[in-house]
This record gives structure tokens, sequence and C-alpha cells, in this order.
């Protein structure tokens, strides 16, 4: 069952890297941008369109002009990542009891729903924000289908490894998604790595290798290779858990790579295309990895407790996201996100009685702080020049 799971896994990250990548290369074939031609010849033929534009760039002018609350955004990140953090130990709560070849999979299941939930959500935010006409008049390109596509298998995946190995493996894993990020743009967008910036990737790549147990410290001596066979009591499968909490990773860092393009697009309604194909790449996911014997399998708790998962994590955390990215600048947006990790760990600790191991605990230091450091950099380079000025 575990070798089925893996090859069926691998098999659909192949496929679906391989078909991003073909998709991505022949969009960027296209000169220009696919997306906005129609835009540009409506406004060159027709005065109706832009007058339409007109008032598009009127509502964009009120938006620049809006004051930032940085105590409420400060609050609302905070709740967004606390929020966050909470994902492995609710799903926990909605897969208690049910056989782990089950747990395996039902991420895609559990992950749908919370995108589900959270695409209603901003359906809702983007009516009482009065912002129909703009979503109509939007146009779809690949790289907003790609970076939902790409933020729902990240989930998916992130909460089947939650089930599968530590909180702490986990969380630590997904934060790998800045890595491959860089490693995306300096390939597809031929964007500079610094000597700095190099140094802080490489301090998250090897932090990664530690968490995932590439490298390790037994009988005094350091250890090299990946062992899927090596178990635990609590956790059975976990060198499954661990590879998918590396894919989360993968996924992230591909969402994040996309999400970099098409920045005209309005946040909410780019938040309600995102969570549409997230949620149309997690049912996929679901049809590919069939996790309904698990689902069949749920309990009237496990249905409380999934019901949490969809409200906590998805509709409120993900509201709470998009109060906080109108009222931070991205530094501090970026910084607080990490508080999700000290969540997570400490659920891991405390409700769940996991232990940290040194290496393990090396390696996510070694990842937060590879993380962290070009934003807190970012920051006081800021400020100097602020001074300087």
């Amino acid at each position: 069952m575990l070798k089925y799971i893996t090859k069926r896994l691998l098999y659909m990250v192949f496929v679906f890297f391989t078909m991003s990548v073909l998709i991505f290369a022949l969009y960027n074939a296209i000169p220009g941008d696919p997306a906005m031609m129609p835009i540009c010849c409506a406004c060159r033929g027709n005065s109706g369109d832009k007058t339409a534009m007109s008032q598009t760039s009127s509502a964009e002018s009120s938006v620049t002009e809006y004051v930032m609350n940085k105590k409420l955004g400060a609050i609302a990140m905070l709740l967004s990542a606390t929020g966050m953090g909470l994902v492995g130990t609710i799903s926990r709560g909605a897969t208690a009891g049910l056989a782990h070849a089950d747990k395996s999979v039902i991420g895609s299941f559990l992950a749908f729903g919370r995108m589900s939930v959270g695409l209603l959500g901003f359906i809702l935010i983007l009516v009482f924000a009065r912002k129909v006409g703009l979503f109509r008049r939007t146009r779809l390109s690949t790289t907003v289908i790609l970076g939902g596509v790409s933020i729902g298998l990240s989930l998916g995946c992130y909460i089947s490894s939650t089930l599968m190995t530590t909180m702490t493996n986990a969380v630590f894993l997904i934060y790998t998604g800045p890595l491959f990020c860089a490693l995306l743009a300096r390939i597809f967008r031929k964007e500079k790595i610094s000597v700095l910036s190099g140094i802080f990737l490489s301090l998250v790549f090897v932090g990664m290798l530690l968490t995932i147990g590439i490298i390790d410290f037994k009988n005094g001596s350091l250890t090299f290779g990946l062992d899927l066979s090596t178990s635990s009591p609590e956790f059975p499968q976990k060198k499954l858990g661990d590879l998918l909490g590396l894919l989360s990773g993968v996924f992230y860092g591909l969402a994040m790579f996309f999400y970099g393009y098409r920045k005209d697009v309005d946040s909410v309604v780019r938040g309600v295309w995102n969570f549409f194909w997230a949620a149309s790449a997690t049912l996929a996911m679901s049809v590919i990895l069939k996790p309904w014997h698990g689902v069949a399998s749920f309990t009237v708790t496990n249905w409380m407790w999934a019901l949490a998962l969809f409200l906590v994590c998805g509709l409120f955390a993900l509201g709470f996201l998009v109060v906080a990215g109108r009222n931070l600048p991205a530094v501090e947006y970026s910084t607080i996100s990490y508080w999700e990790c000290p969540v997570a760990i400490l659920c891991g600790l405390i409700v769940w009685g996991e232990k940290l191991t040194p290496v393990g605990m090396v390696g996510g230091l070694l990842i937060v702080g590879g993380g962290l450091a070009p934003i807190i950099l970012d920051a006081v380079t800021r400020k100097s020049r602020a001074s300087e000025a």
C-alpha cells in the first residue's frame, strides 16, 4: 500500500510539474502579455471600454489613497497565522480513528473543503466591496490559474504531511517554499541572486536536508541518504509524511513564483480566482488519490472537526489574511506570517506530546532563519535609507 500511494503521488507531481513548465514556457514564448492583449485592443478601438478603464483607474487610485491601520493589520496577521498554525492539530482531530492508509490521502479532501469555504468567503468580500464589475473586466491568465492550482496542491500535501509526520517537520518543510521560488525566478525571470541571498538560500536548503533526514547524525557521525523504511509507532509512514511536507514546500514555491506575475490584478479579484483554481486542483487531487474510504468512515465528531478546519483555518484565517494584506507593508506582513511555525510546533509539543530531535531542530532553525533574515535585512536597509533622506 505504501509503495502504491508513493507511486501515485510521485506520478501526480511529475505530470503537474511537467505540464506547468510546458504551459509556462509556451506562455512566455508569446510576445507581450496575452492576458492584456484584449484590453489593449479594446482600449484602442472602443471608447466605451476607455470609460470602463478610466473607472478602474479611479478605483485603483482610491485604493492607493487608503491609509493603513498597522495595529489592525498586525492583530489580523497574528490571528491569521495562528489559524494557519492550527491546521495540523484540527486535521488530526478530523481524522481521528482513520487507518494510516486513509490518512495519507485524506489531505486532498480536507484541503478541498478548506479552499471551497475560502472561495465562498472571498465571493462575499467581492460582493460587499462592490468589485463584481472589476472582477468581470479582469482578464484571466495562465499564471493566475497556475498560482491557484499550486497553492491548492501545496495545502493538500501539507495536511496529509501533518497526519503522517511530526507537526514540526511538516511546518518546517512547507517553509522551504521561498527556496524553490527563488530558483524558479532565477531560471525563468533571470532575477539575480546576490551572494548574501545565496547564503540564506543555502541555509534553507541544508535545513531541509536535515529536517527530512537526508543528512543525519547517528552514532557520533554524519550519515547521508533517505531511508523510506524508517518509522515509529506514532508515525509508521513518517518518511512518506516528510516527502509530502517537502512536496508542499515545492508547490508553495511554485505558487509564490506565479504570484509574482499579473500584479495589475486586484487582491480580492485574485483571491476569488486563487481559491477557485485551488479548490479545482484539490478536487482533481481527490479524484486521483481516492480518499473516499476515509471520508465514508467519518463519524459525527470527525465531521465537526472537519467543519472547524474549514471555518477556522479556511474562512477566518484567510479573511484575516486579506485584512492584514491591506493594512501592513510587505516586510511586516511576511515577518509576522512566520508566527505559524511556533504555533504548529507548540501544538505538537503540548497537545500531541511530540519531541524535537536536535538535528530536526537545527534544520528547522536554518529554514526559518534563512527565510526571515532577508526580510529583516530589507527592513533595516529601508529604515537606514529613510533616516539618511
